[in-house]
């Protein structure tokens, strides 16, 4: 698959993300707004926050997973204003070459395999009540990860059989970046929240010490290492400040004001001590960013706990695709599942001279996300000399690299769905929108929804407690179907809103079945009350490849 990819620079928090992270301490509802120069958003949580066109498909879906979590995202668009944006540009959304004609436009630009979209595909993959189904409504998960659903095992599931199931040889040199529990920062030591003194010292490998407070009295060895404590290597008589990650106001607490700080310091708005930055970079690189403030939300929200990370404690020289990917969530906070997913949209289950390390010209580098990788020219030269710029000469850097640049351009901007990926409506005052989307295909989102639907089930997972966030537009048109050729617009043309809809020869259940129905699929009703038998009363229909037969009416619903 090919893709756009614009780069943005470290960006500010923006307030969606704030505000998440206060509802989840105070357990209460807050409602998000941006007042940008364009739209005002909102998030609102609950089936009933939602216009009625949705509540009646999520209704269905809380009666089937109780567990799972429904916020509505007010765009502050109108659904005109932001399909005219989507296909006021072409091959900006496109499809594959080998679609129906309805499908595609008429701009006879063909890159890659694909094709430009038309008009009424765009508008129906953008609508999201077209994917308010048990598989669909995966493209709109949070993509956070959470190390107590997300697992090593599930994405071994996911991998299982593709050219990712197997281990490989990391780079010659690679080190294998590993959690440790302190660590020495010149007249400082970082230490991991939770760590208890004697922990700090076993990981420093001193074995003399003792620890004091701000007033000289001595702290018990078994206790836990807070902000401000004196460390003293007592066989050498040198004394260090300890500095826990995460606590910025060093109050011995991370908490949403430490959360505030860095926002406020990212955004030019206040200044920080030198503690406060050593506290603050909690990815311990050297500095405050925007990969920092993800590993302190997904801190403070109870998803992963912030480590100090050792560059040199262990080269590992063979590595499993499943380790990599799991390193790759830990290191950007993105669900170890989108990652692997996100993979197989780019490079394919089999692979592809992306990932091969043998590419002409670019022996020994890889791109398993394929940024970079223009349509215009040579993709993958494109992508791999991308990766050539980045460093990127091993499958572990590409993966883990590569996820940590999806989070800092993408999650960190409120894009942290499949759908806000592929549609860029999210407005945090500073870049616009529309044009920072991540890939073309405009079935990526749904194909995505589908694979991680599978995952999930396959891990016993839907019954957990899951968090999906849905666009919504000012304005939206009545729900239609799949483009087929069929006007949409016409007075008799309906959509199928049932699965797997047997068309029967004549109005009644006995009579034979001519072929099946696909949900959503638009048809031409010829007679709307053709007759009444079995409890039914019975339509007489067209389809777009012109076969006549018999519904019950009730699977059919008007398209505007």
């Amino acid at each position: 698959m090919r893709h756009i990819v614009f780069f943005v620079k470290k960006m500010l928090i923006i307030e969606l993300i704030l505000v998440i992270i206060l509802s989840i301490f105070f357990n209460i509802v807050i409602k998000y707004e941006v007042h940008a120069a364009t739209y005002t958003q909102e998030k609102k949580l609950g089936i009933e926050s939602f216009p009625e066109s949705y509540q009646e498909y999520l209704k269905k879906l809380k009666e089937l997973h109780p567990n799972w979590n429904f916020t509505a995202f007010y765009t502050g668009m109108t659904w005109n204003d932001f399909i005219s944006n989507e296909t006021g540009s072409h091959l900006r959304n496109t499809v594959h070459k080998s679609s129906e004609a309805s499908w595609k436009d008429s701009c006879n630009k063909v890159a890659s395999g694909y094709a430009c979209a038309s008009k009424d595909i765009v508008m129906y993959f953008a609508d999201p009540r077209n994917f308010l189904t048990e598989s669909g409504i995966f493209q709109f998960i949070e993509m956070s990860y959470n190390s107590s659903i997300h697992t090593k095992a599930g994405v071994e599931s996911i991998i299982k059989g593709s050219f990712m199931d197997k281990t490989i040889n990391v780079a010659e040199g690679q080190t294998v970046e590993t959690p440790v529990k302190a660590k020495q920062n010149g007249q400082f030591i970082m230490v991991t929240p939770g760590t208890t003194n004697s922990e700090v010292a076993s990981t420093l490998g001193i074995k003399k010490y003792k620890v004091t407070d701000s007033n000289g009295k001595t702290i018990d060895n078994s206790s836990k290492s807070a902000t401000g404590y004196k460390f003293t290597n007592t066989e050498y008589d040198t004394s260090y400040t300890m500095i826990v990650l995460g606590d910025v106001n060093g109050d011995s607490e991370i908490e949403a004001l430490d959360y505030i700080r860095v926002r406020n310091y990212i955004a030019g708005r206040t200044t920080m001590s030198v503690t406060a930055k050593l506290a603050a970079d909690v990815n311990n690189d050297g500095e405050i960013e925007a990969l920092d403030y993800i590993r302190l939300r997904n801190h403070i929200a109870g998803r992963t706990s912030i480590s100090v990370i050792g560059t040199s404690k262990q080269n590992k020289e063979v590595m499993s695709y499943a380790d990599i990917i799991i390193k790759a969530a830990e290191e950007s906070g993105i669900s170890p599942y989108s990652i692997a997913i996100k993979i197989f949209q780019e490079v394919g289950r089999n692979g592809s001279n992306s990932v091969t390390g043998t590419y002409p010209g670019y022996e020994g580098y890889y791109n398993f996300f394929n940024f970079g990788a223009y349509d215009g020219g040579n993709a993958i030269e494109n992508g791999l000399k991308y990766a050539k710029e980045k460093g990127w000469n091993s499958q572990y850097r590409s993966i883990v690299e590569g996820a940590k640049l999806m989070a800092d351009s993408y999650i960190s901007v409120g894009q942290n769905t499949a759908y806000f990926y592929k549609f860029d409506v999210i407005d945090e005052g500073k870049n616009g929108t529309f044009w920072h989307q991540y890939m073309t295909n405009i079935q990526d989102p749904s194909s995505q929804a589908t694979t991680l639907y599978n995952t999930y089930a396959k891990n016993n997972m839907l019954d957990l407690s899951l968090n999906f966030v849905i666009p919504v537009y000012n304005d939206m048109p009545g729900i239609c179907g799949k483009p087929n050729g069929i006007d949409s617009n016409a007075p008799n043309s309906y959509y199928v809103n049932g699965t797997g809809v047997n068309l029967r020869s004549e109005p009644t259940t006995s009579s034979s079945s001519i072929g099946t129905l696909s949900i959503n699929e638009i048809v031409t009703v010829e007679e709307l009350n053709a007759g009444e038998a079995n409890g039914y009363t019975w339509a007489k229909i067209k389809r777009a490849n012109g076969t006549i037969g018999y519904i019950a009416n009730k699977y059919l619903t008007k398209c505007n």
